[in-house]
């Protein structure tokens, strides 16, 4: 379980301060779906969850479910295709 409340992660370039996530919540059991245009702080929250970086503020806490406790992964199925 992934669990991010108040996460903000603004870097610095040359042209300025950018911020690439901005108050971040994601409830532990939620699901949620990472999209967006290039520079929108995809695989910067990506490299948070995966704690390959740090949030400037806020807090990222991941935990592993109890023993015994399966994770209900939604499904999907493709239509059929038509003969």
């Amino acid at each position: 379980m992934i669990e991010l409340a108040g996460v903000t992660s603004p870097y610095e370039t040359g042209a300025g301060t950018v911020t690439a996530l901005a108050d971040v919540d994601v409830d532990a059991g939620e699901f949620v779906v990472v999209l967006g245009p290039s520079g929108s702080g995809r695989v910067t929250l990506l490299n948070i969850i995966g704690a390959l970086d740090t949030p400037t503020s806020g807090t990222a806490a991941s935990r592993r479910p109890r023993p015994g406790r399966r994770l209900a992964v939604p499904t999907c199925s493709a239509p059929q295709a038509r003969r």
